[in-house]
């Protein structure tokens, strides 16, 4: 079923279709993981971004998770030195149903 369906069926949560559809869109857009060349699927990708104190990001990034887990710690430090966070649209536990 559609998750706008279920978000008005009260079977999904509203925030968890917003994101579900961001990062689908996301995926359509790139097709490709910029870092390894495959091809994503929105149940093993991740969007990332880094958010300042104001609100404010560059834009989302969506690579494959398996780059996401091999390089995760150098984005944590960049946050850390920017004081900014690392904000995620996890493929994996959104779709994980």
């Amino acid at each position: 079923m559609h998750d706008i369906m279920r978000t008005l069926l009260g079977d999904l949560a509203p925030n968890t279709a917003a994101d579900r559809m961001t990062l689908k869109h996301l995926i359509t857009q790139q097709i490709t993981c910029p870092r390894t060349g495959v091809v994503l699927d929105v149940r093993q990708a991740v969007a990332f971004t880094l958010r300042d104190q104001n609100g404010a990001h560059a834009g989302y990034r969506a690579v494959d998770a398996a780059w996401w887990n091999a390089n995760r710690g150098a984005f944590d430090e960049l946050a850390t030195e920017t004081n900014t966070t690392v904000e995620l649209l996890d493929g994996r536990a959104l779709f994980a149903e």
